[in-house]
């Protein structure tokens, strides 16, 4: 490897001058920023003045007033300037240290934004050598102006702000490694390359340039030589044009007159002259000059072939009327027939006949060509022409069992409508209906499963060993707009270009600018390339490798250029009139008929319909059947099942989405099974009391059953605390363990709080309703993309999959028990020790009201007490009462709170009735005691205590209720 030169010979050059340097196609901007030197360090002197000057004055007025204290003033000078020279270095040393700071900065900014340059530099060169490995990638020989020649070492061309001499030697070097480029693309510019050494590797080099060559339509002159006469045989063979130059070459070396105009002895440039050492070095002299030592850069005679198309056609031409050489090449037809039918082997591919080229008929073969094939064109060049005649080329002479065709039509739904009634067409998807057309395009995936297991089980390795399988051939008309519509579809045409081939699936992919529509994966595998008339000359040199696309007339539509084979053709497009579409098409259908056919299935299935019969899903299989589920990966449609060994459900949608149709569905399907594996089914009540007595009973957790509750959410709003968290906790028991025992839990809820988050999270199985409001589906853990705001009731997903709920044939109801029936225990009682009915109320007027129209003799707790004796925890009864008149002792809470403790002491032998008392209320006159019955209307229900310490809640009838009210 040769030294590299310093620096600073390189940085003062400005784009406009002429470069000294091996391979800088182009400078690079912005200039890099310099950092500023740093100065050197402030020198400090001592002052010598500054510290003797109060001395001489010192001794001066000694002298003159004979005073000894005159000498202390001589001290000062001295002190004053040892502390003024100390500060002043205290601050150059300062100074210089942030001005260090700052230069370090500077430096380390300087330093990255040189690798970027760097980095982006070696991607260019990069970029511009990969473009020059093909003819057909390559740009022209002026765009370029270089011929890649290796890799080796490449210094960065940069203007720089500052001048580099003034850094010091260590950032200097520093900087060159920077900007040193390693292993970069080597480039060289001239017309004439003189390579010398072994006579194998200067062919080899020498096919290297002649590939970067082959873009422009320059000629080619070579001196004579060993080397030269192989080469000029492998031109020769290819069909390319060259010429003998006439040039002294050293013996075994190579001349090489690379020119993009006809005239080469204009040029007087001196000659790159390359010397390869090895297969791994070479040493290079620039046209300018300068050396630079490489990795040379090498081709077979195999990749020279490959590299672009024959030129002889174009050679021909020029010289004759004087064409540019560039213009497109008139082959010969290679489908031509002669004045007979194209040759064709029966069953051996998908031949269809296109159109014409020149006075030939042209013809394309998917499976031979293919497998797959890319169109471009703006819009009215013809392309939906093209895919009406391709279609009906394919099924002209072939039955729905050996070719079947899907179309895709996504601007606006007309192209493919004369083709609709085609037994070969299995469907027409059209943009109109975007859900529709995305799931007919996920479907293909299963398409692609069902034909991999259909050649496994033949033991088959392609589709030509299978006869009895169609091939399906997938045509899209504006490809853009269909892969737009979902993004998981670029991975669906992938697969199918990648596996597609052995599978009998083909690609015809249609878009105004197929090589940004069409993704690398996909686009490779398509090796036929169609472009019409485009208007850009990007466009069709990314897709057929040639500007010429661009060119085409305007006013001739269906005029296309097709690349098959390496070879790029002109062909006009045949186009057939509605009449004679109908014709093909009526033909088709007697012949199907003729052979008694069946007409072939679609490959996707119907979308989820709005409403589902219970009795129309199967039964049989574990768990609850509720709906149908779609997979249409799998092109699947199965009941969806709530499997209560697997945990509870959870339904969560907003109003009028089908979350209580739900529940009502489950219902339903348990009552309706013919096992007995459901056991009881208990619809929690929508009413909290009733429903934190169902919750409360001893039985519930005990037996095996389903426990269904609805609206969840609206049922722990209407409960306080802490009955609230103690409903909650119950819940969230019962859910986790309904899967390892009894009973199974389904419940409903309209969003997602910090209430309802433990039950949620909870649930093993969610079914989340994708209709309602977006936001409140999206915090309940949905994905945007599958809500659906004007989706029928009871559409949903689950396990991942769309589900659409079955709909019940009556409506939910409790089976378990009647909230209404409660047990009333609040008649008198007859016994000496329970005669006295203790009463907390919060209004204790209407609580007198109800008790004596129960018969009760009602007492204020204060007359009570006054005319009572409390002995050994009762009271002793005073008066003549009579022994069978039950009386109830009546106060409010503040009252018995009042006196403190003889209600917990009383309550020990007689009942006490709390009508009213809050919770907390509750723990502060009978501390010890659990948690009392919920009750949410104080006017409906009140708590009673028995003396054993058990409570039950007793209810008022509605002619009680009145009588409290009046």
């Amino acid at each position: 490897m040769s030294r590299k030169p310093p620096l600073q010979d390189v940085t003062t050059e400005r784009s406009d001058g002429p470069p000294d340097e091996q391979a800088r196609p182009r400078l690079i901007e912005p200039v890099l920023c310099l950092p500023s030197p740093v100065a050197d360090a402030r020198v400090v002197a001592f002052p010598i003045i500054m510290a003797s000057a109060p001395v001489v004055v010192a001794i001066l007025l000694w002298l003159l007033l004979g005073s000894p204290a005159m000498l202390a003033f001589a001290l000062l000078g001295p002190v004053m300037a040892v502390a003024s020279y100390a500060e002043s270095r205290r601050q150059a040393s300062a100074q210089q240290t942030r001005a260090q700071a700052m230069f370090d900065r500077e430096l380390d900014a300087c330093i990255q934004q040189a690798r970027s340059l760097a980095a982006d530099e070696l991607r260019r060169l990069e970029a511009l050598a990969a473009e020059t490995c093909t003819a057909r990638a390559a740009p022209r020989l002026q765009a370029q102006e270089r011929f890649c020649l290796g890799s080796g070492s490449v210094r960065l061309r940069v203007p720089m702000s500052g001048e580099l001499r003034h850094l010091p030697e260590d950032v200097r070097s520093r900087l060159d490694h920077v900007l040193t480029l390693d292993d970069a693309p080597v480039f060289g510019g001239g017309a004439t390359f003189e390579i010398t050494g072994s006579p194998s590797l200067v062919l080899a080099a020498g096919r290297a340039l002649l590939v970067q060559h082959a873009a422009c339509a320059g000629e080619v002159r070579i001196c004579a030589g060993v080397p030269g006469a192989l080469l000029a045989q492998e031109l020769s063979t290819l069909g390319r044009p060259w010429r003998w130059g006439d040039a002294q070459v050293a013996e075994g070396g190579l001349l090489l007159v690379l020119s993009e105009g006809r005239d080469i002895e204009s040029s007087n440039a001196a000659p790159v002259r390359v010397h390869v050492q090895s297969a791994s070095a070479a040493s290079v002299v620039l046209e300018n000059g300068s050396r630079v030592t490489l990795r040379p850069r090498f081709m077979t005679a195999e990749q020279l072939r490959a590299s672009g198309p024959s030129r002889s056609d174009e050679a021909g031409q020029a010289g004759v009327d004087g064409k540019d050489a560039g213009e497109l090449r008139r082959a010969a037809s290679i489908t031509s027939r002669g004045g007979a039918q194209p040759v064709r082997l029966e069953g051996a591919g998908l031949f269809a006949e296109l159109g014409t080229h020149g006075t030939a008929l042209f013809g394309i073969d998917l499976v031979t060509d293919g497998p797959h094939a890319v169109i471009g064109g703006t819009t009215g060049s013809g392309k939906s022409e093209l895919l009406v005649t391709w279609v009906l080329a394919l099924t002209e002479s072939r039955s729905t069992r050996e070719v079947q065709v899907l179309c895709f039509d996504f601007k606006g739904g007309a192209t493919f409508d004369p083709l609709a009634e085609l037994p070969h067409c299995v469907g027409i998807v059209t943009d109109l209906d975007a859900a529709e057309a995305q799931r007919a395009a996920i479907s293909l995936r299963a398409e692609l499963r069902e034909r991999e297991r259909a050649l496994r089980a033949a033991g088959a390795t392609h589709i030509g060993q299978l006869p009895g399988l169609a091939r399906l051939v997938v045509i899209v008309d504006e490809y853009q707009a269909l892969v737009d519509a979902g993004a998981a579809l670029h991975s669906v045409f992938a697969d199918i270009s990648s596996r597609g081939r052995s599978l009998g699936m083909h690609l015809v992919l249609c878009s105004q600018q197929p090589a940004i529509a069409v993704r690398g994966t996909t686009l490779a595998n398509c090796s036929i390339r169609i472009c019409l008339r485009v208007v850009a000359d990007a466009d069709s040199t990314a897709l057929i490798g040639t500007a010429s696309a661009a060119r085409l007339p305007a006013d001739s539509p269906g005029l296309a250029l097709v690349v098959r084979d390496s070879r790029i053709v002109e062909v006009q497009v045949r186009q057939r009139e509605r009449l004679a579409v109908a014709g093909l098409v009526l033909a088709a259908v007697e012949r199907e008929a003729h052979l008694g056919h069946l007409p072939p299935q679609r490959p996707w299935l119907p979308a989820l319909p709005s409403r589902i019969a219970l009795a129309a899903i199967a039964e049989d299989g574990p768990g609850l059947a509720f709906g149908l589920s779609d997979d249409t990966d799998a092109r699947e449609q199965r009941p969806a099942r709530f499997d209560a060994g697997l945990g509870a459900m959870a339904v969560i949608g907003g109003p009028r989405t089908g979350k209580t149709g739900c529940l009502t569905v489950l219902v339903e399907a348990s009552g309706e099974r013919s096992d007995s594996a459901v056991g009881r089914i208990t619809v929690l009540s929508s009413d909290p009391e009733s429903a934190w007595d169902q919750l409360c009973a001893a039985d519930l957790a005990s037996s095996p059953g389903l426990l269904v509750v609805d609206d969840i959410d609206a049922l722990l709003a209407g409960v306080e605390e802490p009955h609230r968290t103690a409903m909650t906790e119950h819940l969230v028991r019962l859910i986790k363990a309904s899967a390892s025992c009894s009973p199974a839990v389904a419940f409903s809820l309209s969003r997602v709080t910090g209430g309802t988050a433990a039950l949620v999270a909870s649930a093993a199985q969610t079914l989340r309703l994708v209709g309602g409001d977006r936001s409140a589906y999206v915090m309940a853990g949905g994905q945007a993309s599958e809500h659906d705001a004007d989706a029928p009731a009871g559409r949903a997903v689950w396990r991942g999959r769309a589900c659409q709920v079955a709909q019940a044939s009556r409506p939910i109801s409790n089976r378990d028990r009647d909230a209404e029936a409660a047990t009333d225990r609040l008649a008198p009682v007859h016994g000496e020790t329970d005669r006295e009915l203790l009463v907390v109320a919060r209004q204790p007027a209407t609580m007198r009201r109800l008790l004596e129209a129960r018969g009760f003799v009602c007492t204020d707790l204060a007359d009570w007490c006054a005319a009572t004796t409390v002995t050994r925890g009762h009271p002793e009864r005073g008066g003549s009462e009579p022994r069978s008149v039950q009386r109830a002792v009546i106060g409010d809470v503040e009252t018995w709170q009042g006196r403190f403790g003889v209600l917990a002491r009383l309550s020990a032998e007689h009942r006490v009735l709390l009508s009213g008392v809050t919770p907390g209320e509750h723990r502060s006159l009978l501390r010890g005691d659990p948690l009392p019955p919920l009750v949410v209307d104080a006017s409906r229900s009140a708590v009673l205590r028995h003396g054993r310490g058990t409570m039950e809640r007793i209810r008022w009838s509605n002619e009680e209720r009145s009588l409290s009210s009046a």
